[in-house]
């Protein structure tokens, strides 16, 4: 069975087991959106893998009024993000694979969140060139993404502290959680952040960490101070 299918079947319970999963859930997306560099108030948003929309969802907090693109592969997940987002005219949905669908718009903030480490190391690459051109001047990309450490003992080692902080959840949708982990493709932070800057970047860095989850941040510009 298929990562999107994986996803399609779990869409309904996606996002009541996320706490529970995700250890750090507040502060992963919290940080995610916080530390996004944007003035205005009316940001044009590309969200990559959206799935049910929880990302989307912490941005509106801050910046409610900004348009937003949801695209995903899995259409079972984006009927649950039209449900989140149902009466908000500034949110649209697109059912496709964000590698080879083609935009003609460029944005002010591309997100992602739990989605880009089912590409191999070639495909994040590719990805991230093709999202650098797709930014407008200043425009910012962030991920909140699993990472692996390059090192086997530690990378064992911070699951296991994860598996120890697992919240709430039952035995089977804890087991079924451990299936979708078999479809993952991690790369390092180290080879993640290179690619950042190879793309073009100006200014890359990671703004929150926890044992396999991260948050990757990237500006295009120049800021004043630096």
């Amino acid at each position: 069975m298929s990562v999107v299918n994986k996803f399609n079947q779990k869409a309904k319970e996606y996002d009541s087991e996320r706490r529970a999963l995700i250890p750090c859930f507040d502060d992963f997306y919290g940080v995610a959106i916080d530390c996004i560099d944007f003035k205005g108030d009316n940001p044009k948003v590309l969200d990559l893998g959206a799935g049910t929309g929880i990302l989307s969802q912490f941005l509106l907090e801050k910046y409610p009024n900004a348009e937003i693109v949801l695209i995903d592969l899995a259409e079972e997940m984006l009927k649950e993000a039209e449900k989140r987002f149902e009466g908000n005219d500034n949110i649209s949905f697109i059912c496709d694979d964000y590698i080879t669908h083609e935009f003609n718009t460029k944005f002010d903030i591309i997100i992602s969140s739990l989605s880009i480490h089912h590409l191999t190391g070639t495909e994040k690459k590719v990805l991230i060139e093709k999202y650098y051109d797709l930014l407008n001047d200043g425009g910012n990309f962030v991920n909140a993404d699993q990472v692996l450490n390059p090192n086997k003992g530690v990378e064992d080692y911070f699951k296991s502290k994860l598996d120890e902080h697992t919240g709430e959840i039952s035995e089977k949708a804890y087991g079924e959680a451990k299936i979708r982990r078999t479809y993952d493709k991690p790369s390092s932070v180290d080879f993640q952040l290179k690619c950042l800057k190879n793309a073009g970047f100006d200014h890359v860095g990671i703004p929150y960490k926890y044992y396999v989850f991260a948050v990757f941040w990237a500006k295009n510009d120049k800021f004043n101070n630096i």
